[in-house]
């Protein structure tokens, strides 16, 4: 990793948390390991304006590139962040991780917020390590989207995803295709009611109602 892809660390901590300043150590020690570019540490205590101005709610917490994380981190999780921050697919990898440790409006806020594409966070439906929660919350996300210019804007690469061989990819498809409000995709739905997996017919059928 060069100069240049190494991240940058802001740490926001509270004097009688015992959790900061382990967290803030790792961070001293990845310093003066050349692993991040630089380091800044604001005690909210003695700046009562950082909590507000970062809205954080509780400490630790870390931005380490572009990544937020209000936790504490182990040293191997700390390591793997430093290193996937600089990644082309990192932002991915970040949204899952939020997904599957219940970060949903975190997501969504980094969705509005630009940092990563609907069309990107999509790829997450074909991804086969995703948990079950992380499945879940992309459900919600593409939800708390139903009926904007930014989930339209992915049809075709929702289109394409139905040729997938999971049942339950093709499944999820389906639905999210109906969230788009466009009847453009009413011909796509409909050659799911001949599919062979009776989920995915039964929610081809409902989708069709629904538009």
């Amino acid at each position: 990793m060069n100069q240049h892809d190494k991240p940058e660390a802001l740490l926001l901590i509270s004097t009688h948390c015992p959790h900061c300043h382990t967290l803030q150590t790792l961070l001293e020690q990845r310093l003066s390991q050349g692993k991040i570019k630089s380091m800044t540490v604001v005690n909210i205590d003695e700046t009562e304006d950082a909590a507000v101005k970062y809205n954080v709610r509780s400490v630790p917490w870390l931005k380490l590139g572009i990544f937020e994380f209000n936790e504490s981190l182990t040293p191997a999780e700390l390591d793997h962040w430093i290193a996937t921050v600089s990644e082309d697919d990192g932002s991915i990898k970040f949204l899952q991780y939020l997904m599957e440790n219940g970060k949903l409006q975190k997501v969504i806020e980094w969705l509005e917020q630009g940092n990563t594409s609907l069309q990107e966070f999509a790829s997450l439906i074909i991804k086969p390590d995703i948990k079950i929660n992380g499945r879940i919350g992309i459900g919600a996300v593409m939800e708390h989207f139903e009926g904007t210019a930014a989930i339209a804007g992915i049809i075709p690469g929702l289109k394409e995803m139905l040729k997938n061989d999971s049942a339950v990819i093709r499944t999820d498809v389906c639905h999210y295709l109906m969230l788009t409000h466009n009847t453009n995709v009413k011909a796509s739905i409909e050659e799911l009611l001949d599919d062979k997996d009776a989920e995915v017919r039964k929610t081809a059928l409902e989708s069709l109602e629904e538009l």
